[in-house]
């Protein structure tokens, strides 16, 4: 077993398998339903470590919760445990190549243990709170997309909630479609209360992971590229609207 697990998530074959690029030192692991997987191509199937299709979590999740189960609760799944480093990329994103994995992840192990997070900024907004308001403007003014995917969402009251607790609204954006991350027990807890988040508000979980990253006194480090077109990934899905 490496130390390093990459891990994607893809239900209800809202995107394609893709083929990832030779990942040494790399285990990697997609997990999906049935129909996903019949649907891809030998090749794409043969290019992880394992292509899984789990009799978990709860078979009444719909598709988008049953792969932020596997996002947000990442070290709870078997497959992954064990490994001391944990990497997810969103199934819409196309990895172009995984040595730079491995070079992050030998810069964040010489970092403090609240520093060994790798996250990228978002590419448009800067804030929590600009976030919420953005997306709030665009379902008020008839965006489609974001009212198919938002509009049902507890944000109002999710912003309310950690403004009642002092949590800081203003908190630095990430996009969350890509990240690393050390499997230690301050992370484990912190996300823990990013899926609870998901679980009480709702599955704009860009809102909550930074408010939480700051009430655990995380540090994030920044990969500083766009988040959908850079050296590393970049957007392979027909369901790309927006830079969410």
């Amino acid at each position: 077993m490496n130390e390093i697990a990459l891990v994607t998530a893809n239900f209800g074959a809202v995107d394609d398998l893709k083929v990832l690029p030779q990942h040494d030192g790399i285990d990697a692991f997609y997990y999906t339903d049935e129909a996903t997987r019949a649907q891809a191509t030998s090749e794409a199937i043969a290019s992880w470590t394992s292509v899984i299709v789990p009799n978990y979590p709860r078979h009444d999740f719909d598709s988008r919760l049953r792969s932020r189960y596997f996002k947000h609760q990442i070290y709870r799944v078997d497959e992954v445990r064990d490994h001391r480093w944990l990497v997810w990329i969103d199934s819409s994103l196309l990895l172009f190549e995984t040595a730079f994995i491995r070079a992050q992840v030998d810069r964040l192990s010489q970092l403090p243990p609240n520093q060994r997070l790798l996250l990228v900024p978002h590419p448009a907004r800067q804030s929590v709170l600009e976030e919420y308001e953005f997306v709030t403007a665009e379902i008020a003014r008839g965006n489609e997309y974001l009212r198919s995917r938002y509009a049902q969402e507890k944000m109002t009251e999710q912003i309310a909630w950690y403004r009642q607790r002092g949590w800081n609204v203003r908190a630095r954006l990430f996009a969350s479609g890509f990240w690393i991350v050390e499997n230690s027990e301050l992370f484990r807890r912190c996300w823990d209360d990013w899926w609870d988040q998901n679980l009480r508000f709702g599955m704009m979980c860009q809102l909550s992971l930074p408010v939480i990253l700051e009430q655990h006194r995380c540090e994030p480090q920044a990969l500083d590229v766009q988040i959908w077109n850079n050296a590393y990934f970049g957007i392979r899905s027909p369901r790309f609207r927006f830079s969410l």
